[in-house]
C-alpha cells in the first residue's frame, strides 16, 4: 500500500462511510482544534500576525480565526496553524508522533469556507486529512534534529484540500507530491529555546497543502519519489510508504489520538503525571528534593533543558514541567508566565533534574509512552513512580465534561464567555450545515450572530 492506494482511498471516500463513532470524534476533534486556536487570539503574537491576513492574501471566504477577518484559504491556513499550537493545547496522536487536526485543519477548514462546502463534505475531507497526516507520521523516523511539526502532516493537509477540490486520484497524488516538496525545515532547538517560530511553521505546512492543490491543478509537477527523498532523506532517516495506505478505512487513527490539559508537549505528560503522584502519595516538597531522574523515551529525552530561557521554552522542557507540577501542582496556562519561569524555586529545582533514557520504554513506544520519576531526598529516601498511560489518550481518556470545560476557558480567554454556547451549538451541528458560513458570521459580530449556518 502506497501513496497510490492512499489517494484512492482519499478520493473515494464518502460520509455514508465513515462510522457514527467517527464522526463523533471528528467534531470533538474540530472542537478541542478550534477553541484552541480561539485562546490563543489573546496572544500578541498571535493577534499581530492575523493582522497581516490581508497583506498576504486579500479578502476572500476564509476565516483568520483570531480576528474574524475573512481572507483567502492560503492566508488562512497559514495563520490559523500557527494559533492552533501556540499554547500546546491542541489535540495529538501518539502513532503520528505529531499533532495531525493543527495541521490539516487550517488548510480543509479555510478551503471548505472558500468553496462553500457542506458540514459534511468537510468532515470527510478531515477525517481523509487526518487519516492520511497520521500514516504519514508513522511513517516517518526523524532526524534528531528535526521537530515533529510541519513534516509528514503537509502530506494530509494536501490531501483534504485535494478531497473538497473534487480531484482525480492522480490528482490528489501530484498535490501530495507538490506540497512535500515545500515542508518546512522545522528545528527542534528552535522549540527548545523558546522560538516561536516553530508555531508558525505549523501554518506553513498547512498552508503548504493549500499551495500544492493549486499548483498541481494549474499544472506544476513533483518529484515522483517526493516523500521517500524529504522524508526519508531530507528531514528523516527513513520513510516506509507502505504504510500511507495501511488499514485505511479499518483502523481509524482519528479514534486512537490524545487531548491535552497540560499546556506543553505531550512528552513532559508521563513525567509530570508520574510527579504529581509522587507527591501526592508522599506529600514531598520541592525542599526535601535533593535529586530527580526522570527515566523516559526518545525522542522525548531531547527535553532535557533545565533552564529554559522563557515560557515557551519550558513548555519543551521536561525538567521544567517536573519542577512546576511539583512547587504549583498543575502545569496550566499560568504555569508558562515569565514570573513563573524566573521563580527561584521553581528554577533550583529544575536545576536538580535530570532525563534519561530507558531503552526498555524506547522500545515500547509509541504504542506506550512510559516514564518513571525517581526521587532522592535530603534526608536520605529514594522514592519512585511510574506514569504508562497519561490522561487524555485514548487508553486512558478524559471525561467529556472535562474537554467541554476547556473548551469553555480557552473560547472565554481568547474571545468571550458569550461566545462559547453558540459556538458549541454551531460545531456540534456540523453535520448538518448546508455550508460553513456561520463560523465567519459568530467571529464577526457585527455581521449578525445567526449560527444555523444558512
Amino acid at each position: 500500500m502506497t501513496l497510490d492506494a492512499a489517494a484512492e482511498w482519499v478520493g473515494g471516500l464518502r460520509y455514508e462511510d465513515l462510522p457514527e463513532e467517527v464522526v463523533v470524534q471528528a467534531v470533538r476533534i474540530v472542537s478541542d482544534t478550534v477553541a484552541a486556536g480561539l485562546g490563543a487570539g489573546a496572544e500578541k503574537e498571535v493577534a499581530g500576525a492575523a493582522q497581516a491576513a490581508l497583506a498576504i492574501g486579500g479578502r476572500g471566504a476564509a476565516t483568520v480565526l483570531a480576528t474574524g477577518e475573512g481572507t483567502t484559504s492560503y492566508a488562512a491556513a497559514l495563520l490559523n496553524g500557527q494559533a492552533f499550537v501556540t499554547y500546546e493545547l491542541d489535540e495529538g496522536n501518539q502513532w503520528a508522533t505529531n499533532h495531525p487536526s493543527a495541521h490539516v485543519l487550517p488548510a480543509v477548514l479555510a478551503t471548505a469556507e472558500e468553496l462553500g462546502s457542506s458540514g459534511r463534505e468537510f468532515l470527510v475531507a478531515f477525517v481523509a486529512a487526518y487519516e492520511t497526516a497520521a500514516r504519514a507520521g508513522l511513517a516517518l523516523t526523524l532526524r534528531a534534529p528535526v521537530h515533529p511539526f510541519g513534516t509528514a502532516m503537509v502530506v494530509g493537509a494536501a490531501a483534504g484540500v485535494a478531497r473538497l477540490r473534487g480531484f482525480s486520484v492522480a490528482e490528489i497524488i501530484e498535490a501530495v507530491r507538490v506540497a512535500v516538496a515545500m515542508t518546512p525545515a522545522s528545528t527542534q532547538r528552535a522549540a527548545n529555546m523558546g522560538a516561536t517560530v516553530r508555531n508558525l511553521l505549523t501554518g506553513v505546512s498547512s498552508a503548504a497543502g493549500v499551495l500544492g492543490a493549486h499548483a498541481a491543478r494549474g499544472g506544476v509537477t513533483g518529484e515522483t519519489q517526493a516523500l521517500e527523498t524529504v522524508y526519508g532523506q531530507v528531514l528523516g532517516e527513513h520513510f516506509e510508504p507502505s504504510v500511507l495506505g495501511d488499514g485505511l478505512g479499518q483502523r481509524w487513527l482519528i479514534l486512537e489520538n490524545y487531548f491535552k490539559l497540560h499546556a506543553c508537549s505531550r512528552w513532559n505528560h508521563a513525567p509530570i503525571e508520574a510527579m504529581g503522584k509522587l507527591v501526592a502519595r508522599t506529600g514531598v516538597t520541592s525542599a526535601d528534593i535533593e535529586q530527580v531522574t526522570v527515566f523516559t523515551y526518545a525522542p522525548a529525552t531531547r527535553l532535557d533543558e533545565t533552564a529554559p530561557a522563557n515560557g515557551f521554552a519550558g513548555k519543551h522542557s521536561i525538567p521544567y514541567n517536573v519542577a512546576v507540577q511539583a512547587v504549583l501542582g498543575h502545569n496550566g496556562l499560568e504555569a508558562y508566565r515569565g514570573d513563573v519561569v524566573a521563580d527561584d524555586e521553581v528554577r533550583a529545582l529544575a536545576s536538580r533534574i535530570r532525563v534519561v533514557e530507558d531503552p526498555d520504554y524506547t522500545r515500547v513506544q509509541p504504542a506506550v509512552r512510559t516514564a518513571r520519576v525517581e526521587v532522592l531526598t535530603t534526608d536520605g529516601r529514594a522514592l519512585s513512580e511510574v506514569e504508562d498511560r497519561a490522561p487524555g489518550g485514548f487508553d486512558n481518556p478524559y471525561p467529556a465534561a472535562v474537554l467541554d470545560a476547556k473548551f469553555d476557558q480557552l473560547v472565554t480567554h481568547g474571545r468571550s464567555a458569550e461566545l462559547v454556547h453558540p459556538l458549541r451549538e454551531w460545531l456540534g451541528a456540523l453535520p448538518a450545515h448546508p455550508d460553513l458560513g456561520g463560523l465567519a458570521r459568530l467571529l464577526r459580530p457585527t455581521e449578525g450572530t445567526d449560527s444555523d449556518g444558512e
